[in-house]
């Protein structure tokens, strides 16, 4: 099982080095980072196993060297007998063994598509909003890691990289580009329909004629002893149906194959069906709670948080000067560089902040003096 987490950790570090991403929410990284990295590391091992493997083994006359026709033929669940209607022998087929892989892999791409779509709506908001985390300032390592002076950490990583992202919020909000977090909210529900519907394609792949929910309905008969003979689900052997061309006939030709892959399939997918709920039950929580977020102060009584000593006057002109793209900005940088830098982050701020209040304030003066 180590190996297992092993090779989805490392995975998921390596999308993380290809496709950058800040880390925002917990939510997000979930759906756009471990879950893509769990689909496709298990589509790509399944999918080896289709071409460098055994996916099916059939009972088939000697003259039949190879069975790939049943691999890609509708299988039948098997019953106590056979029946003759070709229809009734057609109730129950096993549509999903073959597509197992490529489902996972559309279904990785698919978690992965409101992250893209945040990204283009950043890119359209005035303001880049990833570029601004892997800036030399917000990602530089040796910066972080040099406890030793803190000084200097403080001069280059902290009050250079304030000024960084301070000319890049007041130049976003001359242009009037306030979306960010209105647009972080549109993709939050994207994040929770599409988390949804993604739960609905794996239990409709499986097309259970018994169970609506699938996998309780699957613990409840392992819980009880009845096994896949009795319900049909991941059957192990199964009958393909055939026809073959012989002297001046036509036969119909019935064999037994054995689908290995569905011992795996069966774990995986209940697996698969409560992660994939959890994920959208998170993903809608979520959503709701920024939802909640756009009509309450809660970001604001976080910053209050990180400025104790500070008069309700400059508070007020600092936020002003931020606006609600900026509070939600800084949230994202104390998710991403720690809560101690974010500190030191904000106090820059509000010191530019009140320096270009006074410059302003002078300057209206002087020009009040000049024009009297």
């Amino acid at each position: 099982m180590s190996s297992q987490i092993g090779a989805i950790v490392s995975a998921n570090a390596l999308i993380g080095r290809f496709l950058k991403q800040p880390k925002n929410e917990l939510v997000d990284r979930l759906c756009s980072r471990i879950t893509v990295s769990l689909l496709g590391l298990c589509s790509a091992i399944l999918l080896s196993t289709h071409f460098w493997g055994e996916p099916i083994t059939c009972w088939t006359p000697a003259q039949y060297v190879k069975h790939w026709y049943c691999r890609f033929r509708f299988f039948r669940v098997v019953v106590s007998s056979l029946d003759f209607v070709p229809k009734e022998r057609r109730r129950y087929p096993i549509v999903y063994y073959q597509w197992v892989p490529y489902a996972l892999a559309i279904q990785a791409v698919s978690y992965y598509i409101p992250q893209f779509v945040w990204k283009c709506l950043c890119s359209c908001s005035g303001f880049d909003y990833p570029k601004y985390y892997f800036s030399d300032f917000m990602s530089s390592s040796e910066l972080r890691l040099d406890y030793n002076n803190h000084k200097s950490r403080l001069t280059v990583f902290e009050k250079q990289g304030a000024v960084f992202v301070w000319d890049g919020i007041i130049c976003a909000r001359r242009k009037r580009s306030q979306y960010i977090m209105l647009f972080y909210f549109i993709c939050t529900v994207l994040q929770a329909v599409n988390a949804w519907l993604e739960f609905y394609f794996l239990n409709a792949l499986l097309c259970s004629a018994t169970y609506a929910l699938w996998g309780p309905g699957i613990i409840a008969d392992l819980a009880r002893g009845i096994d896949w003979q009795t319900t049909g689900h991941f059957p192990r052997i199964t009958h393909c149906d055939y026809v073959r061309r012989a002297p001046s006939t036509v036969q119909e030709d019935t064999v037994l194959c054995v689908l290995h892959l569905n011992i795996y399939y069966e774990k995986l997918f209940l697996f698969l069906w409560f992660w994939l709920l959890g994920v959208a039950i998170l993903a809608t929580a979520h959503s709701c709670i920024w939802s909640a977020s756009l009509c309450t102060t809660n970001s604001v009584k976080n910053i209050r948080n990180y400025l104790n000593e500070t008069t309700n006057a400059s508070l007020d002109r600092f936020l002003n000067a931020l606006g609600k793209d900026g509070v939600f900005i800084l949230h994202n940088i104390a998710l991403n560089i720690g809560d101690l830098p974010a500190s030191n982050f904000i106090m820059n701020y509000l010191h530019m902040a009140g320096e270009l209040f006074y410059s302003r304030k002078s300057f209206i003066t002087v020009v009040a003096v000049s024009l009297s």
